[in-house]
């Protein structure tokens, strides 16, 4: 009980889960010079408050060497990469359809010294998808796409893992449903309904459907959590590849 009670508790504490080495002045000064979209300085400089990406990080980070080969599609400004970059893994990689988002990347890499590989390419039909993984990261961004499948995504990815590979993923859960206004884009609240966008978290799924969809696709739920006072709620997820 006293263990998963502390991994619990640490999964919501921000402690550890910050980029180091990043001054402002740096960030802003390579965020002018790629033009990489506006959002990406808020999710390096405040990384340790995304606590769905955080978590995963984490996951991945207790279950797999250091000398794992680990890869991120949808990576954007690769923070995550970087992190796992900080605590000495060194066979990094990512993809991400933005290249600004990608050259921002890679001056940070430069910056701190951190071996970092990445391409531009589309996550749901890549061009490039490495093979032998011993991990893959996705976080924050399958939901925002509108027809995405859970069930397909690990069809396409399953067997780029080793057998016994981990996969590390969030999901918003079926909870938003219930939250007034769920079905506008949450930037749009003070509009009126005639000039509000559709909602931005395309696909929700709660922790049993994700569970079975994992299982019917060669994966085995390992260890699961729900943010329940995030707003959409998120869930973070570790899967494995079985043999």
């Amino acid at each position: 009980m006293f263990i998963p009670l502390v991994s619990y508790v640490l999964d919501r504490l921000p402690i550890g889960n910050a980029l180091k080495g990043i001054s402002p002045e740096m960030l802003k000064g390579f965020m002018h010079k790629t033009r990489a979209p506006h959002w990406h300085e808020y999710a390096i400089r405040k990384r340790q408050w995304r606590r769905h990406a955080c978590t995963a990080c984490r996951w991945l980070c207790g279950v797999l060497p250091r000398d794992a080969v680990v890869f991120e599609p949808g990576c954007g400004s690769a923070a995550n990469l970087l992190w796992l970059g900080q605590r000495g893994f060194r066979r990094l990689a990512g993809s991400d359809i933005s290249s600004e988002a990608l050259e921002l990347g890679m001056r940070l890499a430069g910056n701190l010294h951190l071996p970092l590989e990445v391409w531009p390419d589309d996550a749901l039909h890549p061009a490039r998808l490495p093979q032998q993984l011993d991990g893959i990261l996705s976080v924050n961004w399958l939901y925002h796409i509108p027809g995405a499948d859970l069930g397909a995504f690990l069809r396409l990815y399953g067997p780029a893992l080793k057998p016994g590979g981990y996969l590390a993923c969030d999901m918003v859960t079926r909870h938003y449903d219930q939250m007034p206004g769920n079905q506008w884009h949450s930037e749009d609240r003070g509009l009126p309904e005639a000039q509000r966008r559709p909602s931005e978290y395309t696909l929700r799924l709660d922790p049993e459907e994700v569970r079975e969809l994992a299982e019917q696709n060669g994966f085995r739920l390992v260890r699961h959590t729900c943010f329940v006072l995030s707003r959409p709620q998120r869930a973070v997820y570790l899967l494995r590849r079985e043999a």
